[in-house]
């Protein structure tokens, strides 16, 4: 008995420990359709490119994770990722923002990195 209950407690632990670790995109796309790009060659710009571009789409991703670090990291993969996907070179940011999190009680359970941007590219 005292095993199952020690196991049902990792268990849960666990699976609320993967939980964090998460970071999820999406995109709206603004016109024509590209053939996807790499995603290791997607540059983030938090000013303007001072080459001339064309915004091909907004997309928006949220990470959580262990540290605020790990956050914004996993959140801006998870950006890149999305960009890539119809077919930019960079994204420009737009916003980045922080929402805490509640437990199933109500209480703090941690942040959310959300970031937002336009996917762009070169002309």
């Amino acid at each position: 008995m005292i095993k199952t209950k020690i196991a049902s407690v990792f268990l849960v632990s666990f699976l609320a420990g993967c939980s964090s670790l998460l970071s999820d995109s999406s995109h709206i796309s603004t016109g024509d359709s590209f053939e996807a790009t790499k995603v290791s060659e997607i540059k983030i710009y938090f000013e303007l490119p001072k080459q001339a571009y064309t915004v091909i789409g907004l997309v928006e991703s949220h990470g959580t994770g262990l540290t605020q670090a790990k956050e914004k990291e996993r959140a801006l993969q998870a950006l890149k990722v999305e960009a890539a996907s119809i077919g930019a070179h960079g994204v420009i940011i737009t916003n980045s923002s922080m929402k805490k999190l509640s437990g199933f009680d109500g209480e703090p359970a941690g942040e959310e990195n959300i970031i937002n941007g336009k996917a762009i590219r070169f002309n």
